[in-house]
């Protein structure tokens, strides 16, 4: 413990708001390693330790499952790091109305095991969802394939609370999904990255958990042929869950996955049958997956493998699109990793536009490879950010990106936030 963190940490302590210790390389943040750690145990220790830390123009760093924390910019400093672990109650669950109201330490999957003793879900699939946590979710607004059917992290969102720098909770939606009263500043809070305020709680619409669930798979060669059945299939009547082209620059063959779900096992039969007559059911390459194997195939699509020397660091993108985009675009990213000598796999939510892709080579070969995708998305009126790099990786390539109305977000952070001592410089633009 050195010098400047022994009067910190004996301060904290004297507050009561939950157990503090030194921070060490474990609880580093993007090359940042806080001074103190400490895990409040109520939202009134939250927004003591809050108080206190603006007071004094300290530094925090919130922290929930972690899954997340090489996403934006490194921190300019970090003086406490705030562990959400202990705020993990499921405070409130109304089956009968579907909705649920949790603490933001809650892990996602420990949520859905709960509710699905009522045979009901929060219709969220992102990755890393074994440890990821309700308030990383909303910090960083992440999704997964299925937000194709049920939206995102801001389409399930009812009401939150939430912590500001000076101690102050705050609230804003409510516990019904009909809530129509005030502004809805839930929804400012979504992707923030924990830069205007803590999310200390959170109520959430609910849907029924299917009966039934197939997915469709279908190899090709190139993704062009995919992803015009992807448009074909969002044209028709099928109401598909998930549509995603899964790739990779070391494989020879592209793969279309689409995931019918529903309450009436009839319903899914007969999508999959016309899913399969509009593939050419009969052809090579396309088969049918269902229980475990279909469980399997999901959870292994969003890892997003890449083979890669030993020695070569890895970083992952997020490239928003039209539907109509993703092939080019597809077929870009293939070419840019291959001229920056880098490999890279995909998970392209082509039905709504969001292509998740790692990068895996040198640091040189990464900064190249960049800048040329994130212009390809803005030639096809689209964006990238980069949503995990290394620090050295951060500091040599934008990973937001050019932002819109970037005076409005300064505004509001220095509304929220006047003293700037949440995720101090992490979000775009410095903020």
């Amino acid at each position: 413990m050195n010098s400047a963190t022994q009067p910190l940490q004996s301060t904290l302590a004297a507050l009561e708001a939950g157990p503090v210790r030194p921070a060490d390389e474990a609880d580093e943040v993007m090359g940042v390693i806080p001074r103190v750690e400490i895990e409040p145990e109520t939202e009134e220790h939250v927004a003591a330790i809050l108080r206190f830390a603006d007071e004094r123009g300290l530094a925090v760093l919130p922290r929930g499952g972690g899954t997340h924390l090489t996403m934006g910019n490194a921190p300019r400093s970090g003086d406490i790091l705030l562990s959400m672990a202990w705020l993990n109650q499921i405070l409130e669950h109304t089956p009968h109305d579907q909705t649920v109201t949790v603490q933001a330490g809650v892990r996602l999957d420990d949520l859905q095991a709960a509710l699905a003793r009522t045979s009901q879900w929060l219709a969220l699939d992102p990755p890393h969802a074994l440890d990821a946590t309700i308030g990383g979710l909303i910090a960083t607004n992440v999704s997964g394939p299925r937000r194709l059917r049920y939206g995102g992290v801001r389409d399930q969102l009812i009401g939150l609370r939430v912590v500001l720098p000076d101690g102050t909770i705050a609230r804003g939606g409510g516990k019904v999904v009909k809530n129509v009263a005030g502004y809805d500043l839930p929804k400012l809070y979504c992707g923030a990255l924990g830069t205007l305020g803590i999310v200390v709680a959170a109520s959430f619409r609910l849907y029924p958990l299917a009966v039934e669930s197939r997915t469709v798979v279908i190899e090709e060669a190139s993704p062009a042929p995919l992803c015009d059945l992807i448009l074909r299939i969002l044209a028709s009547q099928l109401v598909p869950s998930a549509l995603d082209v899964l790739g990779a620059t070391e494989s020879p063959t592209h793969t279309l996955a689409v995931r019918f779900e529903s309450g009436v096992a009839a319903s899914v039969e007969e999508q999959v049958t016309a899913a399969l007559e509009m593939a050419g059911g009969d052809a090579a390459g396309v088969r049918t997956l269902a229980d475990e194997d279909e469980t399997v195939f999901w959870r292994d699509a969003q890892t997003l493998a890449v083979v890669a020397d030993p020695d070569a660091i890895e970083c992952e993108v997020k490239a928003s699109l039209l539907p109509a985009e993703v092939a080019g675009w597809l077929d870009e990213l293939v070419a840019g990793a291959t001229s920056a000598r880098a490999n890279a796999s995909w998970a392209a939510h082509a039905g709504h536009g969001l292509v998740m892709a790692r990068l895996a080579g040198s640091l040189d070969a990464l900064a190249q490879a960049i800048p040329p995708l994130r212009e390809a998305a803005q030639r096809r009126r689209g964006t990238l950010v980069v949503t995990e790099a290394l620090p050295a990786l951060a500091a040599r390539v934008d990973v937001w990106g050019p932002v819109s109305a970037p005076d409005v977000m300064r505004r509001l952070k220095q509304q929220f936030d006047p003293h700037g001592i949440l995720n101090p410089g992490r979000f775009a633009s410095g903020i």
